[in-house]
């Protein structure tokens, strides 16, 4: 199914058209020309939701490598929001190779292998990439001061305030949770070993006693039955 629009009456240039078809959304500026296209027939999803909405706020984020946190801000009216980035289940991983390094063809000049690892590092590290993608934004929103809106995007949309005070708070997290790995391991070293008890000796000692008394006691029966045949 195919929907196109025809005319408006009443509806700003800048408005947002949306065509929901039961759990389909589409949606474009009402003056971009472009057919709203949905994969079941006319009549498999009615009746189609209608909106027409109006844009309060626009900006850009540019993505850094291994960053998943970045602010937005939108223009000088105090909007802002946080976003993070997240990797879904089943997502292919991004393919890194490392710069290969002291590794130069032969036959290919100095100068030539150090521009070809100046570029492999660059591509390594997505740093083409992210530059491009500012400057991009920078052309686009024709800030009034383009260096204080290029720092900004070098650190992820955040002030500089906010910036170390980010990082500030990663480091202080960090110690924690090597902490809580390692605290096992250490209640398990400082556990107490088990000792024999000082007093199991003394006991037996005691115990011991009245046999050593009562070993005389043979002696003397032996006498009383001597001195009784005597008299005999």
């Amino acid at each position: 199914m195919e929907v196109n629009l025809l005319s408006k009456t009443g509806i700003a240039d800048d408005a947002v058209l949306s065509i929901r078809a039961g759990s389909v959304r589409r949606q474009a500026q009402i003056n971009s020309g472009r057919p709203f296209r949905f994969a079941k027939g006319i009549m498999e999803e009615n009746p189609l939701k209608i909106d027409i909405l109006k844009q309060v706020g626009s900006a850009y984020l540019v993505m850094k490598p291994g960053e998943d946190k970045y602010k937005v801000i939108f223009g000088e009216g105090g909007m802002d929001l946080e976003l993070e980035l997240k990797k879904v289940e089943g997502e292919a991983p991004e393919a890194e190779e490392p710069p290969k390094k002291n590794e130069v063809p032969l036959g290919v000049p100095p100068a030539a292998a150090g521009a070809k690892d100046a570029k492999e590092y660059l591509e390594s590290h997505k740093v083409l990439q992210f530059v491009q993608a500012v400057l991009q934004t920078v052309i686009k929103e024709k800030p009034e001061n383009p260096y204080d809106y290029m720092a900004r995007h070098f650190m992820n949309g955040y002030e500089a305030h906010e910036a170390a005070s980010k990082v500030a708070k990663k480091a202080a997290e960090a110690p924690k949770e090597e902490q809580a790995t390692s605290a096992p391991a250490e209640v398990a070293a400082e556990a107490p070993k088990v000792e024999p008890s000082p007093e199991a000796p003394t006991t037996r000692v005691a115990e011991a006693a009245p046999a050593a008394e009562a070993a005389p006691a043979a002696p003397a029966a032996a006498e009383a039955d001597n001195r009784c045949i005597s008299r005999v």
